[in-house]
C-alpha cells in the first residue's frame, strides 16, 4: 500500500492528525512537511484504484479539480499560510 493509501485509512479510522476536512472526491490534509506553514494538500478519496487525473472520467476529474481549486480560498484566510 502506497503512502498516500495510509494516509486516507488514517482519516476513514478517525486517527490521521492531519485530517482537516472532506469534500465530496477527496480529503484535505495538512502536509506532513510543514516548510511553508499552512501547506494542504487535497486526496483524491478513490486513490487505490485512480492514480491518475486521467483515470476519472470526464465529470468526476471536473469535479475534483473545482473542489481543489476552491478549497484554498477557503481555507488560507483562517491559516494565513506562509510563502
Amino acid at each position: 500500500m502506497c503512502l498516500i493509501c495510509d494516509r486516507i485509512n488514517m482519516i476513514k479510522k478517525g486517527v490521521n492528525p492531519y485530517f482537516v476536512r472532506e469534500l465530496a472526491t477527496g480529503y484535505v490534509v495538512i502536509g506532513d512537511n510543514q516548510h511553508f506553514y499552512g501547506y494542504t494538500l487535497f486526496l483524491y478519496k478513490h486513490h487505490g484504484d485512480k492514480t491518475e487525473l486521467f483515470h476519472l472520467d470526464s465529470a468526476e476529474r471536473a469535479k475534483f479539480m473545482e473542489e481543489m481549486q476552491a478549497w484554498p480560498s477557503r481555507f488560507s484566510v483562517p491559516s494565513a499560510p506562509k510563502r
